[in-house]
């Protein structure tokens, strides 16, 4: 062979060399290229999810304030109408209250009550109070029963109050006392 022709052989040798020599830098390249691709998609995907489940975390937390602040609005506005309907209730009863004292019912009551603490009290010595507003039935109410009734300082709103000293009791069969404690039992 002459030296051409060994030029020739060598140099495509060399030729083919440097390209398997290419082909598997290039190759490597792409390799790495490939998994540092992978990793920064990887790693993306990884910080999109943080930070999606942050956002879905202050989503939920707003919502669930907005959420705690309705539902406190609607209590107080619930609490209010309820206070409301409890008012206006008490306030027919106690026109209802106050129309029924104005009738012979309501003298019939008082005497039932008197009677009732006269034979509560049985032989002890009982205070019977009216209240002021009745003040005008004392006459016909103490002839009615056979009693001496009191007519009471403080307004307790109709019925009567009665006092048994002997045994250290009280009985309050006012409508004050009543109503009072229908308000404290009173539940929408």
């Amino acid at each position: 062979m002459q030296i051409k022709e060994k030029l020739k052989v060598f140099r495509q040798s060399t030729i083919e060399v440097a390209r398997q020599e290419s082909k598997a830098q290039l190759e490597e390249y792409e390799k790495q290229y490939k998994e540092e691709l992978e990793s920064f998609r990887e790693k993306k995907q990884q910080e999109l999810e943080h930070t999606f489940q942050l956002e879905k975390i202050r989503l939920i937390r707003e919502a669930n304030r907005k959420v705690s602040t309705e539902s406190m609005r609607q209590r107080q506005v619930l609490e209010e109408c309820q206070n409301e309907k409890e008012e206006k209730t008490f306030k027919m009863v106690e026109q209802k209250l106050l129309a029924f004292q104005q009738t012979e019912a309501y003298e019939n009551y008082l005497i039932a009550q008197i009677k009732k603490a006269i034979a509560f009290a049985k032989q002890e010595e009982v205070v019977i109070y009216i209240n002021s507003n009745d003040k005008e039935k004392k006459q016909q109410l103490e002839e009615r029963t056979g009693v001496t009734l009191t007519v009471s300082t403080v307004d307790f709103g109709g019925g009567i109050r009665a006092v048994i000293p002997a045994k250290n009791i009280l009985m309050d069969e006012s409508f004050a006392t009543k109503l009072e404690q229908e308000k404290n039992s009173y539940v929408c």
